[in-house]
């Protein structure tokens, strides 16, 4: 009977071995972070965003709205010449930098397009821009708006014809001009500009010199949305009047876009 009850007591018994187990097992896994967590614990999903530390989105992240190009990128603005004659580009397509950089602090991205269309062959221009006008829609398919800027070419017009006074500075006005040869979007095209000439007059009247119809191919049947902007005049604006309205432009352009 003595050896039995020396026996009983050599060691703890079986329940309490597995107990411990169990304990160990369980503040080991907590210890080195294999414990489930309660829902309450579980952390929040990561929160992404796309805006930066401005709360803006940065431009290589935007989606393009808004495609610009120059038919006839060689046009200068006085005291140059008419047009560039050497391998840059013209006046017209900083006034086109400058309109596309306003849209880009107000929020829309646009694809703006500096090639050279009218040389060697200045007859050629609309050929080859259209080919880019292409290639750029099928590229961007989110475009809800084609702008082809020019300045104007005119002759025998009266001093400050294309010119007028807004904000205290001067500004170049802007004709609209679509083209109805071979235009299966014409309609739309003219609807489209009046949209813009209208919004351009109710926010700065006497800018817009309204919307004309020309009986040529701008190749506009490629996008409903597309309208030729004629900024100021050669010989009746600098390009410091014409980069005025540009800004003018870009105000009236982005309450436009979806």
């Amino acid at each position: 009977m003595s050896r039995i009850r020396r026996k009983e007591k050599d060691g703890p018994g079986l329940l309490f071995i597995l107990v411990t187990l169990i304990v160990v097992a369980v503040v080991g896994a907590k210890f080195f972070g294999f414990y489930p967590e309660s829902p309450e614990q579980e952390s929040p999903e990561p929160h992404i965003s796309l805006e930066d530390e401005s709360g803006k989105i940065p431009p290589a992240l935007m989606v393009p709205k808004v495609l610009v190009f120059h038919s006839h990128a060689t046009e200068n603005y006085k005291p140059k010449t008419s047009h560039q004659h050497d391998s840059e580009p013209g006046d017209i397509v900083e006034v086109g930098k400058v309109f596309v950089q306003a849209l880009l602090e107000k929020g829309v991205a646009a694809v703006h397009d500096q090639t050279i269309h009218d040389r060697p062959r200045y007859s050629d221009a609309f050929i080859n821009s259209s080919k880019i006008v292409e290639k750029a829609l099928a590229e961007n398919s989110q475009i809800q708006m084609v702008l082809d800027i020019h300045r104007d070419g005119l002759q025998d017009k009266p001093a400050g014809y294309t010119t007028i006074r807004v904000k205290g500075q001067d500004a170049a006005k802007i004709l609209f001009v679509i083209g109805d040869k071979d235009n299966d979007m014409l309609e739309e095209n003219l609807a489209f500009a009046k949209r813009i000439s209208d919004a351009l007059d109710a926010k700065y009247p006497g800018v817009s010199r309204g919307v004309r119809v020309f009986k040529s191919d701008y190749s506009q049947e490629l996008h409903p949305n597309s309208v030729m902007v004629v900024i100021g005049d050669w010989e009746g604006n600098t390009i410091e009047q014409a980069c005025a309205s540009a800004l003018l432009l870009a105000e009236v352009i982005v309450p436009l876009i979806k």
